[in-house]
Protein backbone atom coordinates (compact mmCIF):
# COMPACT_ATOMS: atom_id res chain seq x y z
CA UNK A 1 0.00 0.00 0.00
CA UNK A 2 1.06 3.86 -0.84
CA UNK A 3 2.41 5.66 2.26
CA UNK A 4 1.87 8.87 3.45
CA UNK A 5 4.87 10.57 5.00
CA UNK A 6 2.73 12.57 6.91
CA UNK A 7 1.64 9.58 8.99
CA UNK A 8 4.83 8.55 10.43
CA UNK A 9 5.35 11.65 12.97
CA UNK A 10 6.29 9.48 16.26
CA UNK A 11 3.51 10.85 19.12
CA UNK A 12 1.64 13.06 16.20
CA UNK A 13 -0.45 11.38 13.81
CA UNK A 14 -3.47 12.15 11.62
CA UNK A 15 -6.42 10.50 11.59
CA UNK A 16 -8.71 9.35 9.40
CA UNK A 17 -10.58 12.38 9.16
CA UNK A 18 -7.09 14.05 8.11
CA UNK A 19 -6.92 15.96 11.89
CA UNK A 20 -3.50 16.31 13.34
CA UNK A 21 -3.72 14.40 16.85
CA UNK A 22 -1.06 14.91 19.74
CA UNK A 23 -0.32 12.33 22.17
CA UNK A 24 1.51 12.78 25.37
CA UNK A 25 2.30 11.20 29.31
CA UNK A 26 0.65 13.13 32.05
CA UNK A 27 1.81 14.46 35.12
CA UNK A 28 -0.15 11.80 36.32
CA UNK A 29 1.14 9.21 34.16
CA UNK A 30 -1.38 8.50 31.73
CA UNK A 31 -1.75 9.24 28.35
CA UNK A 32 -3.27 12.61 27.26
CA UNK A 33 -4.13 13.79 24.16
CA UNK A 34 -5.37 16.84 21.62
CA UNK A 35 -6.66 17.18 18.35
CA UNK A 36 -7.47 19.58 15.66
CA UNK A 37 -11.31 20.06 15.74
CA UNK A 38 -10.72 20.01 11.49
CA UNK A 39 -8.02 18.94 9.03
CA UNK A 40 -5.26 22.07 9.56
CA UNK A 41 -7.46 23.80 11.88
CA UNK A 42 -7.67 24.99 15.20
CA UNK A 43 -7.00 22.66 18.01
CA UNK A 44 -9.60 21.63 20.92
CA UNK A 45 -9.47 23.49 24.15
CA UNK A 46 -9.07 20.66 26.21
CA UNK A 47 -7.17 17.40 26.85
CA UNK A 48 -8.72 14.21 26.96
CA UNK A 49 -7.71 11.58 29.12
CA UNK A 50 -6.81 7.61 28.05
CA UNK A 51 -5.61 6.25 31.33
CA UNK A 52 -2.91 3.87 31.99
CA UNK A 53 0.40 3.78 33.60
CA UNK A 54 3.18 5.20 30.93
CA UNK A 55 6.96 4.71 32.02
CA UNK A 56 7.67 5.46 28.33
CA UNK A 57 6.76 7.96 25.69
CA UNK A 58 3.93 7.50 23.73
CA UNK A 59 4.02 6.15 20.10
CA UNK A 60 1.01 6.62 17.56
CA UNK A 61 0.78 4.83 14.16
CA UNK A 62 -2.68 4.73 11.90
CA UNK A 63 -4.04 1.20 11.36
CA UNK A 64 -4.16 0.07 7.48
CA UNK A 65 -8.36 1.08 8.27
CA UNK A 66 -7.87 4.71 9.85
CA UNK A 67 -8.04 3.80 13.33
CA UNK A 68 -4.88 5.56 15.61
CA UNK A 69 -3.17 3.14 17.78
CA UNK A 70 -0.88 3.82 20.56
CA UNK A 71 2.01 1.81 22.60
CA UNK A 72 3.65 2.67 25.47
CA UNK A 73 6.09 0.94 28.09
CA UNK A 74 4.05 -0.14 31.55
CA UNK A 75 5.13 -0.63 34.99
CA UNK A 76 5.39 -3.96 34.34
CA UNK A 77 7.83 -3.78 31.81
CA UNK A 78 6.03 -5.11 29.00
CA UNK A 79 3.94 -2.97 25.96
CA UNK A 80 0.50 -1.74 26.36
CA UNK A 81 -1.91 -0.69 23.76
CA UNK A 82 -4.88 1.47 23.27
CA UNK A 83 -6.90 2.03 19.76
CA UNK A 84 -9.90 3.73 18.83
CA UNK A 85 -12.75 1.04 18.09
CA UNK A 86 -13.49 3.24 14.50
CA UNK A 87 -11.15 5.64 12.33
CA UNK A 88 -11.53 9.00 13.97
CA UNK A 89 -14.04 7.66 16.59
CA UNK A 90 -14.14 6.21 20.74
CA UNK A 91 -11.11 4.34 21.98
CA UNK A 92 -11.04 1.09 23.61
CA UNK A 93 -11.91 1.56 27.63
CA UNK A 94 -8.62 -0.73 28.70
CA UNK A 95 -4.70 -0.52 28.09
CA UNK A 96 -3.82 -4.62 26.73
CA UNK A 97 -0.45 -6.03 27.39
CA UNK A 98 1.25 -6.91 24.21
CA UNK A 99 2.62 -9.99 24.76
CA UNK A 100 5.49 -10.30 28.03
CA UNK A 101 8.54 -8.92 26.20
CA UNK A 102 10.33 -6.02 28.72
CA UNK A 103 11.51 -2.82 26.90
CA UNK A 104 14.51 -1.02 28.07
CA UNK A 105 14.47 2.86 26.42
CA UNK A 106 12.09 5.25 26.22
CA UNK A 107 11.38 5.02 22.91
CA UNK A 108 8.95 2.01 21.19
CA UNK A 109 9.07 1.95 17.39
CA UNK A 110 6.35 1.45 15.11
CA UNK A 111 5.76 0.87 11.76
CA UNK A 112 3.47 -0.63 8.85
CA UNK A 113 4.37 -3.15 6.20
CA UNK A 114 3.98 -3.24 3.06
CA UNK A 115 0.81 -4.78 2.97
CA UNK A 116 -0.55 -2.24 5.95
CA UNK A 117 0.46 -4.27 9.16
CA UNK A 118 1.68 -2.88 11.71
CA UNK A 119 5.28 -3.96 13.56
CA UNK A 120 6.60 -3.11 16.70
CA UNK A 121 10.03 -2.68 17.93
CA UNK A 122 11.73 -2.23 20.99
CA UNK A 123 15.41 -2.75 22.89
CA UNK A 124 14.62 -5.62 24.91
CA UNK A 125 16.03 -6.62 28.22
CA UNK A 126 18.99 -8.18 27.00
CA UNK A 127 19.45 -5.23 24.86
CA UNK A 128 18.99 -7.16 21.66
CA UNK A 129 15.89 -5.72 18.76
CA UNK A 130 12.56 -7.53 19.99
CA UNK A 131 9.54 -7.15 17.14
CA UNK A 132 5.99 -8.41 17.33
CA UNK A 133 3.29 -7.45 14.40
CA UNK A 134 0.00 -7.82 13.76
CA UNK A 135 -1.12 -11.35 11.56
CA UNK A 136 -3.52 -9.13 9.57
CA UNK A 137 -3.94 -5.46 8.76
CA UNK A 138 -5.40 -3.75 11.82
CA UNK A 139 -6.13 -7.63 13.19
CA UNK A 140 -4.68 -9.55 15.77
CA UNK A 141 -1.24 -9.59 17.04
CA UNK A 142 1.37 -12.33 16.33
CA UNK A 143 1.34 -14.45 19.57
CA UNK A 144 5.09 -13.79 20.49
CA UNK A 145 8.08 -11.68 19.99
CA UNK A 146 10.71 -12.29 18.03
CA UNK A 147 14.17 -11.44 18.97
CA UNK A 148 16.87 -10.11 16.14
CA UNK A 149 19.72 -9.76 18.16
CA UNK A 150 22.30 -7.00 17.96
CA UNK A 151 23.56 -5.40 21.01
CA UNK A 152 21.59 -2.25 21.45
CA UNK A 153 22.74 1.12 23.43
CA UNK A 154 19.46 2.98 22.78
CA UNK A 155 15.87 2.64 21.25
CA UNK A 156 15.25 1.66 17.20
CA UNK A 157 14.42 3.77 14.85
CA UNK A 158 12.38 2.21 11.43
CA UNK A 159 10.96 3.23 8.57
CA UNK A 160 9.56 1.44 5.16
CA UNK A 161 12.23 1.10 1.78
CA UNK A 162 10.52 2.39 -1.52
CA UNK A 163 9.51 -1.34 -2.42
CA UNK A 164 8.16 -1.54 1.37
CA UNK A 165 10.49 -3.06 2.80
CA UNK A 166 11.33 -2.50 6.47
CA UNK A 167 14.61 -1.28 7.34
CA UNK A 168 15.28 -0.83 11.23
CA UNK A 169 18.32 1.52 12.76
CA UNK A 170 19.96 1.41 16.30
CA UNK A 171 23.27 2.97 18.16
CA UNK A 172 24.97 -0.24 18.84
CA UNK A 173 27.37 -1.04 21.64
CA UNK A 174 30.33 0.67 20.05
CA UNK A 175 28.39 3.85 19.40
CA UNK A 176 28.08 3.21 15.86
CA UNK A 177 24.98 2.84 13.33
CA UNK A 178 24.03 -0.54 12.47
CA UNK A 179 21.15 -1.81 10.60
CA UNK A 180 18.91 -4.72 9.31
CA UNK A 181 16.36 -5.29 6.56
CA UNK A 182 13.47 -7.19 5.02
CA UNK A 183 15.01 -9.06 2.32
CA UNK A 184 11.47 -8.69 0.55
CA UNK A 185 8.27 -6.74 1.41
CA UNK A 186 6.74 -8.38 4.57
CA UNK A 187 9.16 -11.22 3.95
CA UNK A 188 12.25 -13.02 6.04
CA UNK A 189 15.09 -10.21 7.57
CA UNK A 190 18.83 -10.30 6.15
CA UNK A 191 20.83 -12.55 8.61
CA UNK A 192 23.10 -10.06 10.36
CA UNK A 193 23.60 -6.18 11.03
CA UNK A 194 25.48 -4.39 9.52
CA UNK A 195 27.56 -1.31 10.35
CA UNK A 196 27.69 2.10 9.17
CA UNK A 197 29.84 3.81 11.12
CA UNK A 198 29.86 6.98 12.67
CA UNK A 199 29.87 7.61 16.00
CA UNK A 200 26.28 8.40 18.06
CA UNK A 201 25.54 10.20 21.08
CA UNK A 202 21.86 10.02 20.84
CA UNK A 203 18.94 7.45 19.25
CA UNK A 204 19.32 7.90 15.24
CA UNK A 205 15.77 9.38 13.22
CA UNK A 206 15.64 8.23 9.52
CA UNK A 207 13.25 9.71 6.84
CA UNK A 208 12.85 8.94 3.03
CA UNK A 209 13.67 11.38 0.54
CA UNK A 210 11.66 12.62 -2.29
CA UNK A 211 12.87 9.44 -4.72
CA UNK A 212 12.70 6.96 -1.99
CA UNK A 213 16.42 7.00 -0.31
CA UNK A 214 16.82 6.52 3.37
CA UNK A 215 18.03 9.14 4.96
CA UNK A 216 19.70 9.20 8.62
CA UNK A 217 20.28 11.46 11.38
CA UNK A 218 22.47 11.43 15.01
CA UNK A 219 24.08 13.52 17.33
CA UNK A 220 27.92 13.34 16.86
CA UNK A 221 30.06 13.78 19.84
CA UNK A 222 30.90 17.36 19.31
CA UNK A 223 26.70 17.96 19.14
CA UNK A 224 27.16 18.60 15.59
CA UNK A 225 24.11 16.66 13.73
CA UNK A 226 25.93 14.25 11.12
CA UNK A 227 23.79 12.08 8.42
CA UNK A 228 23.99 9.47 5.86
CA UNK A 229 22.23 8.16 3.26
CA UNK A 230 21.01 5.30 0.47
CA UNK A 231 22.49 5.77 -2.62
CA UNK A 232 19.76 4.64 -4.82
CA UNK A 233 16.59 3.86 -2.87
CA UNK A 234 16.70 0.77 -1.39
CA UNK A 235 20.40 0.21 -1.94
CA UNK A 236 24.08 1.02 -0.77
CA UNK A 237 24.87 3.73 1.48
CA UNK A 238 26.82 6.99 1.32
CA UNK A 239 30.50 5.42 2.25
CA UNK A 240 30.67 8.82 5.12
CA UNK A 241 28.59 10.70 7.63
CA UNK A 242 27.92 14.53 6.42
CA UNK A 243 28.58 16.76 9.28
CA UNK A 244 25.47 19.38 9.30
CA UNK A 245 26.87 21.14 12.21
CA UNK A 246 25.59 22.53 14.91
CA UNK A 247 25.63 22.65 18.32
CA UNK A 248 22.40 20.34 18.81
CA UNK A 249 21.50 17.83 21.81
CA UNK A 250 18.87 15.01 21.86
CA UNK A 251 16.86 13.30 18.53
CA UNK A 252 15.77 15.57 15.61
CA UNK A 253 12.73 15.40 14.00
CA UNK A 254 12.98 14.95 10.34
CA UNK A 255 10.19 15.03 7.89
CA UNK A 256 9.27 16.22 4.14
CA UNK A 257 8.64 19.51 3.06
CA UNK A 258 4.99 19.06 0.27
CA UNK A 259 7.36 19.31 -2.14
CA UNK A 260 9.63 16.72 -0.76
CA UNK A 261 12.29 18.26 0.31
CA UNK A 262 13.84 17.07 4.34
CA UNK A 263 13.68 18.97 7.13
CA UNK A 264 14.93 18.79 10.36
CA UNK A 265 14.52 20.18 13.74
CA UNK A 266 16.17 20.16 16.16
CA UNK A 267 16.97 21.14 19.74
CA UNK A 268 19.81 23.20 20.68
CA UNK A 269 22.40 23.44 23.14
CA UNK A 270 20.50 27.12 24.03
CA UNK A 271 17.29 25.03 24.78
CA UNK A 272 15.84 26.50 21.51
CA UNK A 273 14.31 25.31 18.58
CA UNK A 274 16.50 25.14 15.30
CA UNK A 275 15.19 24.07 11.66
CA UNK A 276 17.74 22.88 8.49
CA UNK A 277 16.44 21.96 5.16
CA UNK A 278 17.51 20.61 2.02
CA UNK A 279 17.57 23.47 -0.68
CA UNK A 280 16.02 21.05 -3.12
CA UNK A 281 14.58 17.35 -2.87
CA UNK A 282 17.18 15.14 -2.25
CA UNK A 283 20.00 18.10 -2.72
CA UNK A 284 22.00 20.31 -0.74
CA UNK A 285 21.22 21.66 2.53
CA UNK A 286 20.38 25.80 4.21
CA UNK A 287 21.93 26.99 6.96
CA UNK A 288 20.82 26.19 10.54
CA UNK A 289 17.60 28.65 11.85
CA UNK A 290 16.27 29.78 15.05
CA UNK A 291 13.14 29.42 15.86
CA UNK A 292 13.42 30.29 19.29
CA UNK A 293 11.19 28.51 22.38
CA UNK A 294 12.08 26.86 25.49
CA UNK A 295 12.19 23.07 24.61
CA UNK A 296 12.15 20.52 27.74
CA UNK A 297 11.78 17.41 25.01
CA UNK A 298 13.11 16.83 21.44
CA UNK A 299 11.03 18.44 18.87
CA UNK A 300 8.23 16.49 17.20
CA UNK A 301 6.84 17.24 13.77
CA UNK A 302 3.78 16.32 12.22
CA UNK A 303 2.30 17.38 8.73
CA UNK A 304 -0.93 18.83 8.07
CA UNK A 305 -3.32 17.68 5.26
CA UNK A 306 -2.37 20.23 3.33
CA UNK A 307 1.41 19.51 3.27
CA UNK A 308 1.99 22.52 5.99
CA UNK A 309 4.19 21.04 8.59
CA UNK A 310 3.77 21.98 12.29
CA UNK A 311 6.43 21.49 15.10
CA UNK A 312 5.22 20.27 18.91
CA UNK A 313 7.45 20.06 21.79
CA UNK A 314 7.27 20.39 25.79
CA UNK A 315 8.40 23.12 27.21
CA UNK A 316 8.90 23.60 31.23
CA UNK A 317 5.59 24.66 31.84
CA UNK A 318 4.94 21.30 31.52
CA UNK A 319 2.78 22.70 28.55
CA UNK A 320 2.43 21.47 24.83
CA UNK A 321 3.86 24.68 22.31
CA UNK A 322 3.52 24.40 18.83
CA UNK A 323 4.25 26.52 15.78
CA UNK A 324 3.64 25.71 12.32
CA UNK A 325 3.57 26.85 8.24
CA UNK A 326 1.67 29.13 7.30
CA UNK A 327 1.51 27.80 3.79
CA UNK A 328 2.99 24.67 2.28
CA UNK A 329 7.03 24.97 1.76
CA UNK A 330 6.66 28.31 3.11
CA UNK A 331 7.38 30.40 5.85
CA UNK A 332 6.74 29.43 9.85
CA UNK A 333 4.49 31.37 12.49
CA UNK A 334 6.33 34.02 14.21
CA UNK A 335 5.69 33.15 17.89
CA UNK A 336 4.79 29.99 19.27
CA UNK A 337 1.46 29.08 20.83
CA UNK A 338 0.48 27.18 23.59
CA UNK A 339 -2.30 24.18 24.06
CA UNK A 340 -2.11 23.63 27.79
CA UNK A 341 -2.28 20.53 29.44
CA UNK A 342 0.75 19.10 32.40
CA UNK A 343 2.34 17.13 31.14
CA UNK A 344 5.56 14.31 31.41
CA UNK A 345 6.47 13.77 27.97
CA UNK A 346 6.03 14.57 24.54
Amino acid sequence: MALDPGLASLRAARDAEDRLEAFATGSDGALWHIRQSGPGGSWATEWVGRGGSLTTDPTVFRNADGRLEVFAGGPDGRVWHLWQTAPGGDWTTAWRPLGDQRVLGRRIAVFQSADGRLEVFVRGEDSALWHIWQTSPGGRWHDRWISRGGVLRGCPAVFQNHDGRLEVFVRGGDDALWHRWQTAPNGPWNPGWVSRGGDLRADPAVFPNKDGRLEVFAKAPDNTLRHIWQTVPGGGWHQSWANRGGPRIGVPAVSQEADGRLVVFARGTDLGAWRAEQQVPGGSWSDWQAHGGLLATDPVLGRNADGRLESLHLSFDNALWHKWQTSPNNGWTASWAARGGSLAAL
